[in-house]
């Protein structure tokens, strides 16, 4: 109840969960791509650094090999160390290394920012309009108990429309929803046109 409460006066913070959680199935494809970019790289690092001096310390098996990837390559923490060590091992080395950090760094780790933002955004827009929805939807319930609807019938005549044109309650609460109500007037013939001979 309490974390309930919590959400609803922070609907930034909802907003930011139901993106996360609308993503997931994206970002854990995201993160597979990664984790296959990391095998690959693993496996060629492992083999390109046997009896080198870069293979005790980063490189000795596949599993060393993608951490060490992760968290120098992708991740990018403080990578100018490890690159001058590669440089001054192998300019190939150093070449495969570079071709790693394109594919892993700038595009699928940007990549999976991007997903994340976009159902961000997506999920923002749609609880915006949820609550536009909601607000007219409210407004109009107040509209109708202002006695624009005399006959109570849930339905509002030409002739009840035309009255609640001049009552001034009725006409802030259209003002409330964005309803240009001089403009409204010139469009009743349009709005109430007859169908079917009636």
């Amino acid at each position: 109840a309490r974390m309930a409460r919590l959400l609803r006066t922070l609907p930034e913070l909802l907003i930011l969960i139901k993106g996360m959680v609308a993503a997931l199935r994206s970002v854990c494809f995201a993160l597979g791509l990664l984790v296959l970019i990391l095998y690959v790289f693993g496996i060629a690092f492992t083999q390109l650094c046997v009896d080198t001096g870069l293979e005790a310390d980063w490189f000795g098996s596949v599993p060393r090999s993608m951490h060490t990837l992760l968290v120098y390559g992708a991740l990018m923490d403080e990578i100018s160390q490890l690159v001058a060590e590669i440089e001054g091992e192998s300019y190939l080395l150093l070449f495969v290394f570079y071709v790693f950090i394109l594919l892993a760094a700038l595009t699928v780790m940007n990549m999976l920012i991007g997903v994340i933002c976009e159902m961000v955004l997506k999920v923002g827009a749609s609880e915006r309009q949820q609550a536009t929805q909601s607000f007219v939807t409210e407004k109009l319930r107040d509209l109708i108990n202002t006695g624009a609807d005399e006959n109570n019938d849930n339905l509002i005549s030409k002739e009840e429309f035309v009255k609640m044109l001049h009552n001034k309650q009725a006409t802030a609460i259209l003002h409330d929803v964005n309803i240009d109500v001089v403009g409204l007037v010139d469009f009743i013939d349009v709005i109430f046109e007859p169908t079917n001979g009636e």
